[in-house]
């Protein structure tokens, strides 16, 4: 046995250990159900009360998100609770499955290796039903494609790290859907000046209040997220202007 094969078993095998935790880690019954929130949400749209309630509040009840994403999720509010978490879990699933279909239409012990780190990190996250799985899912089967600025813009509207994307269309010089994925984005997030901002959940930073929510840079210390946006920010740019394949 060479050494290159038992590098390749050795990291095929750490993986398959890796997505064992990362399972048992997903499915301990402490989660809680990001979709609670999203549930909660096209409720109280359906009702006519607020869509935004501010922090304090229990937090299967706070909602970050575009108002778009609630609008969606109206269709699963006229099951019960726990069907309506069935067929959304079911959707997350079948996303997993498409994010590593790419990888392994040409099988590689490199390919295989990552699709179960892949895959397994994705499943891990069905318990919490967060909608993270969905957009990866979506991403991966149809950025390359047309719709792929669409779908950077209405990931990005959920979730603000996907609009990162935009630096390969930058790279590329596709100045058109680099707009279009921007636009997309600040036309489904712009939505939640409608619905207003005075409700919506905030973090508290050294007794200043910011539009964000969970974990994040600014939530620990608001030095990092300048450490690291102006990091990103010179990695990414030097990366477009060298045209990087990457």
């Amino acid at each position: 046995m060479t050494l290159s094969t038992i590098a390749r078993l050795s990291a095929f095998a750490i993986a398959v250990i890796g997505s064992v935790l990362l399972i048992g880690a997903g499915f301990t019954p402490d989660v809680q159900p990001d979709a609670d929130a999203y549930w909660h949400a096209a409720q109280r749209l359906r009702e006519g009360m607020p869509l935004y309630l501010p922090a304090g509040q229990d937090e299967t009840e706070i909602y970050r998100y575009a108002p778009w994403f609630a609008f969606a999720w109206l269709p699963l509010t006229y099951l019960s609770q726990d069907a309506a978490f069935v067929v959304w879990r079911g959707l997350l699933l079948l996303a997993a499955v498409a994010t590593v279909a790419p990888l392994l239409r040409r099988p590689s012990p490199a390919s295989i290796t990552l699709s179960v780190l892949v895959f397994s990190l994705l499943v891990s996250n069905l318990p919490a039903g967060n909608v993270t799985t969905l957009m990866v899912g979506a991403l991966a089967i149809g950025l390359r494609t047309r719709a792929g600025p669409f779908l950077i813009g209405a990931a990005a509207s959920l979730k603000v790290f996907p609009i990162l994307l935009v630096a390969g269309y930058l790279a590329e010089r596709r100045w058109r859907e680099a707009a279009i994925s921007v636009a997309v984005a600040a036309v489904l997030w712009l939505h939640v000046l409608v619905f207003g901002l005075s409700t919506y959940p905030t973090t508290t930073v050294g007794g200043e209040s910011f539009y964000l929510g969970g974990v994040s840079l600014l939530a620990i210390h608001p030095a990092l997220l300048v450490i690291g946006a102006a990091a990103f920010g010179l990695v990414g740019a030097w990366m477009v202007l060298r045209r990087s394949p990457w």
